[in-house]
């Protein structure tokens, strides 16, 4: 009869774990290991930049929304952006050639060639330029425009661009803003004039300004808010008071030339004149409208210049026409503004596919409305 001690007693050495010497069980350990690795891993859902864009999340989380929420009404964010962080920002949507191929537009205006890494290279050495930090911040708002690059924008013109004879005082301002804000562009539209009911309605537009004149005004409020787009209607003026009619081209010329010296961030949306029903003024405004589409040609990419056509004479669809000006013969009646507002923001997305759209520089806020909104029920 056998007991437990006659039992065999394993070698010394041995284990439970001696069978992972056999090689083929190491390689069948290993597939296992590696499927279950597979079938366990998770996806990235906090949106984000390739590692060649640039802009900073410290100094943006006040203006563009920290927690994610938005208005869902415009399209802008509801954080607070009653004023900017003293943090810096970065331009790098402005790139010869961005990393996922979406732009391959460039800007050499003032002498400032972009990279292939998405950095403006003649901002590098700029003092007065926000400073580059990379990240992988990205606005929660899900813009479709310019990966969600603030748009600082001033108006400047005369009386048409303060939105003379409109029903609301907002021109073409009010539909400008709400198409790009649909977007979910964070927008400020900036400048020392206000007009029209919108909370976010200031510009640079003086009655009865012409070219050179608008020009001067521009000179004591462009170092002081340096938007990063401009849009600008002026010249009827010129027309009406038989001023400087011949040389409007040069005198465009050096307007233009001065706000992209003034604010090397900046996009210029120059548009045409609109047609004009007082007598033996329409010659006239075909003439500076020839002259204006002569110089564009001179910065048509090279220079972050966009033209916005306003005028029906090039055949171009939805124009304003002779039944949208009022009955002074100059301004728009309300559908003529609102079809002013769609053609600029249209430009305006033009000049978001050429890569022109850079990060305005610090000092204001990013969202106008929500601003002047917020002051209002202080």
């Amino acid at each position: 009869m056998s007991s437990i001690l006659d039992k065999p007693v394993p070698a010394k050495g041995k284990s439970r774990f001696a069978f992972l010497k056999n090689k083929r069980a190491i390689v069948v350990l290993t597939f296992l290991v590696v499927i279950s690795d597979s079938l366990g891993a998770t996806h990235e859902f906090t949106p984000h930049r390739d590692e060649k864009s640039v802009s900073n999340h410290d100094s943006l989380g006040d203006s563009l929304g920290d927690d994610g929420s938005s208005n869902a009404g415009n399209g802008t964010n509801s954080s607070d952006s009653s004023s900017s962080s003293g943090g810096s920002i970065e331009g790098g949507h402005n790139n010869a050639t961005s990393s996922d191929g979406n732009h391959n537009g460039s800007n050499d205006n003032n002498n400032n060639t972009n990279t292939a890494d998405g950095k403006n290279g003649g901002d590098d050495k700029d003092e007065d330029s926000p400073t580059k930090n990379p990240s992988l911040w990205r606005p929660k708002n899900s813009s479709s425009i310019a990966d969600g690059t603030p748009l600082r924008i001033m108006c400047l013109g005369a009386s048409i661009v303060r939105g003379e004879l409109s029903s609301d005082r907002n021109g073409f301002r009010k539909t400008l803003r709400g198409d790009l804000a649909n977007l979910g562009a964070p927008v400020n539209m900036v400048g020392s004039q206000r007009n029209g009911d919108m909370p976010d309605n200031d510009f640079e537009a003086y009655g009865g300004n012409r070219i050179q004149q608008i020009h001067n005004h521009a000179k004591a409020i462009v170092p002081k808010q340096k938007p990063n787009v401009f849009v600008i209607n002026v010249g009827t003026n010129n027309v009406l008071q038989r001023r400087d009619v011949d040389v409007a081209g040069e005198h465009m010329e050096a307007f233009i030339d001065y706000l992209l010296s003034a604010s090397p961030r900046s996009t210029v949306v120059l548009s045409t004149l609109l047609t004009n029903t007082v007598p033996n003024r329409e010659p006239l405004i075909l003439d500076i409208n020839q002259q204006l589409r002569t110089l564009y040609a001179k910065y048509e990419n090279n220079t972050a210049v966009v033209l916005a056509e306003l005028h029906p004479s090039e055949g171009l669809p939805d124009r304003p026409q002779v039944e949208d000006i009022s009955g002074d013969g100059s301004h728009p009646t309300d559908h003529g503004y609102e079809i002013m507002g769609h053609i600029l923001a249209d430009a305006i997305k033009e000049a978001d596919e050429k890569g022109y759209l850079r990060w305005p520089e610090d000092g204001l806020a990013y969202d106008g409305e929500k601003g002047r909104s917020d002051a209002a029920a202080a």
